[in-house]
């Protein structure tokens, strides 16, 4: 053991993460693909309710991370719409309960918010400079959250994604798009599906990647600077700078196509045989409102990071090759 360490010496520990809506699919992938890397802190409504400031405070100054990956949120687009007061309390207040604390202990937060900002009213890939004007409870609620972060913290990633599947936790209530589709052709002969509403898949392991290396990359700024400053104790109050810088980011699958794209791409895949039929919008009702185009250009984080993002059929077929 060396007993020689200056007292001033900053030791590295493993990079802490607190997770939000561990439970979710988003959060069983966090687990899979971070747990090894990092120390998490996993959360979701039994044990921080983020829509309690105080709980959400105490939890937070007890573990005092390095991160926050805010992924918990009502995410039931259709019954939000019934449901605005409860919506509005998880997306935007629990957010901004979230928010508030870590800007009081200053710490960087993760945000995953969605394509359902825009009202779909583009035909080009929309940027993260372009205007939002949600059509639902659910798209409101969510820029509610994005406004609430911007507003308070001045360290943050608000990062937007579009129709996420994944793999879905045990006993998880809920379910997405590939496990329904997958589902209902083994109970009908046809499907109607819906053709008229452009976005893209994402799949969560895709998105976790781009967490985790947007982490990795501020991380080894950090202990860059930490290692620099053990060196050098006239560097010791300067900050470091995160490698990606702070803001708004879109990550989505590449490539833009329709639910019924998406579905017709799911049966091949799994040589399924069943008879599909496009309608629009108008053909198949539903209580919330949904852009009909909201495919996101990647290019501002495909640059920070130096990668390229696949297209969605690749992740979907990674997908399917897991479950």
């Amino acid at each position: 053991m060396n007993n020689n360490l200056n007292p001033k010496t900053k030791i590295l520990k493993p990079t802490k993460i607190l997770v939000t809506g561990a439970k979710g699919q988003l959060g069983k992938k966090i687990i899979e693909l971070m747990a090894a890397d990092f120390d998490l802190v996993l959360t979701d409504s039994d044990n921080m309710d983020i829509t309690d400031k105080l709980q959400v405070h105490k939890v937070i100054k007890l573990e005092r991370p390095d991160f926050i990956i805010h992924g918990a949120a009502y995410t039931a687009v259709d019954k939000a719409e019934d449901n605005e007061e409860i919506c509005r309390k998880v997306n935007a207040l629990g957010t901004k309960n979230i928010a508030e604390t870590a800007k009081e202990f200053n710490i960087p937060l993760i945000y995953i918010s969605t394509d359902y900002v825009f009202d779909g009213k583009k035909e080009i890939p929309y940027r993260e400079t372009d205007a939002t004007n949600p059509l639902s409870v659910y798209g409101q609620t969510k820029l509610e959250g994005e406004k609430f972060i911007e507003q308070i913290c001045d360290k943050y990633y608000i990062i937007r994604s579009a129709w996420i599947f994944g793999e879905l936790p045990e006993n998880h209530p809920g379910t997405n798009f590939v496990e329904t589709m997958i589902r209902l052709s083994k109970e009908k002969d046809s499907l109607s599906i819906i053709n008229d509403q452009i976005g893209s898949p994402t799949y969560t392991g895709d998105l976790v990647e781009i967490i985790r290396q947007i982490i990795r990359a501020q991380d080894l700024g950090l202990r860059a600077s930490v290692i620099s400053q053990n060196l050098n104790p006239k560097t010791q109050n300067l900050s470091p700078k995160p490698q990606v810088p702070y803001g708004l980011y879109h990550f989505s699958g590449t490539g833009a196509c329709s639910w019924y794209d998406f579905a017709k791409e799911i049966f091949k895949q799994t040589n399924t045989k069943i008879k599909l039929n496009p309608v629009t919008s108008d053909q198949y009702p539903q209580k919330a409102k949904r852009p009909a185009y909201s495919y996101m250009d990647k290019s501002k984080i495909e640059k920070a990071l130096g990668v390229l993002v696949r297209l969605w059929q690749e992740m979907l077929a990674e997908y399917l090759e897991k479950r």
